[in-house]
């Protein structure tokens, strides 16, 4: 990982006070300690085993780790994190209502200043199921070519995949363009591969207090029951993320080549291993409906359910909401109900409405989806810990249903790629 000056200097002085700003220090450490083992052997020669210890000793003191729920596992956190996905959009294109919008957000916490490369080694995949059986129809693959200033981006699709599940080859081919800037393919897409402002909104230093297991250097899991109940009051409140951008892929495209009704779409990464001699892709990780796994999957259980498929999720997911739901001391109603919208982890969106509202499809008979602004922490919250969707009251925890945090308008665009210019 490469690493500006700038953004070192920005990451070790100026952001040294609060929870998030650590996390970024997680990629600093990581980057100095890449070098450092490169420069070891000449470093021994010179000055001996006092030199290692004593850069030991200013590691695991000066720069304490932390983490962020957009570090999925731990081995993504630390070791690959272009293959970290964070966040993803599905949405009517406010310039053309016979388009569609599809945006993938990964690699997360890029400090200010911060020129972090793309990865040529992870594939990049939009899955989509038009045929409702959770199994995917169509994907649209990305893979970075090259590596330093010349990077390009190869799309391909969508079409209809060799292989399904977790394992993964290339389809036809669509377009190349280069990073950091809107171009377009055939079959009328238009795309967008590069650095942004991160759009997702969330208090996350408060929900660590909250749910303290959930912070992957807190293991093994401690569990509730919850010894914090509250959000920050408005005003105190604070969108932990704001300081920081994100890598994204973002496809504006006829909705006509995703299907014509409704549809199911999830993201995953994947690379190649010699376990898959055919040279084809493993997937790594899968995401789709937001603080699905942060909120009530146990950490340790995120790599197993990222090596899942969406058939799994019925089996695997729904048994951890329900346990969630138990151990806050809320109806099973509650549990029935997250799971009725958000299992398996698709984001589902009905192509044949003009436009919608989270979770729209399935209560709302509306476009569904998920558009940048949509405030899902807060959706969420409101009813695993209110009464919002289900009407039960028994076991709310009011201050729980709101994280105060509200949308940044300056974080989005008019117009695509619609997600804000990086800080």
């Amino acid at each position: 990982m490469r690493i500006s000056v700038r953004g070192i200097v920005y990451t070790l002085i100026n952001q040294s006070g609060s929870f998030l700003e650590n996390c970024a220090r997680d990629r600093v450490v990581a980057f100095i300690r890449q070098t450092l083992e490169q420069l070891t052997k000449r470093w021994v020669r010179i000055t001996g085993i006092g030199a290692i210890v004593l850069l030991t000793m200013f590691f695991n003191s000066a720069l304490p780790a932390r983490a962020s729920d957009h570090q999925d596992t731990t081995f993504l956190a630390n070791k690959l994190t272009a293959a970290d996905l964070t966040d993803l959009y599905v949405f009517e294109s406010p310039s053309d209502p016979n388009k569609v919008v599809l945006a993938m957000d990964f690699d997360p916490l890029i400090t200010r200043g911060e020129v972090r490369p793309f990865d040529p080694a992870v594939l990049y995949q939009f899955k989509i199921d038009n045929t409702g059986d959770n199994v995917e129809d169509l994907v649209l693959q990305f893979r970075v070519n090259g590596r330093g200033r010349k990077q390009s981006v190869s799309v391909f699709g969508p079409g209809r995949p060799r292989k399904v599940g977790t394992e993964s080859t290339l389809v036809g081919a669509t377009g190349v363009g280069a990073l950091n800037q809107a171009f377009s393919t055939r079959k009328g897409l238009k795309v967008f591969v590069g650095t942004r402002k991160d759009p997702f909104f969330f208090d996350l230093e408060q929900f660590f207090k909250i749910l303290p297991d959930r912070n992957y250097q807190l293991q093994p899991n401690p569990g509730p029951p919850l010894t914090v109940v509250s959000f920050r009051p408005p005003g105190q409140a604070q969108d932990t993320l704001a300081p920081f951008n994100v890598h994204s892929i973002v496809v504006e495209l006829p909705r006509h080549l995703l299907g014509k009704g409704k549809i199911g779409a999830w993201m995953t990464t994947s690379v190649q291993t010699p376990k898959l001699r055919s040279g084809n892709y493993a997937q790594i990780e899968r995401l789709a409906v937001p603080a699905l796994n942060e909120l009530f999957m146990d950490f340790k259980a995120h790599n197993n359910s990222n090596l899942k498929t969406p058939t799994g999720d019925a089996g695997n997911q729904s048994s951890f909401i329900r346990t969630f739901v138990k151990t806050i001391g809320r109806p099973q109603g509650i549990a029935d109900a997250v799971i009725s919208v958000a299992i398996p982890d698709v984001i589902k969106a009905d192509l044949s409405k003009p436009t919608g509202s989270y979770f729209g499809t399935q209560l709302g008979q509306n476009f569904g989806g998920r558009r940048p602004k949509d405030d899902v922490i807060d959706v969420t919250a409101s009813v695993v810990f209110g009464d919002a969707v289900t009407g039960i009251k028994d076991g709310a925890i009011p201050a729980l249903t709101s994280d105060n945090v509200g949308a940044n308008d300056a974080n989005f665009l008019p117009k695509f790629p619609y997600l804000g210019n990086p800080l």
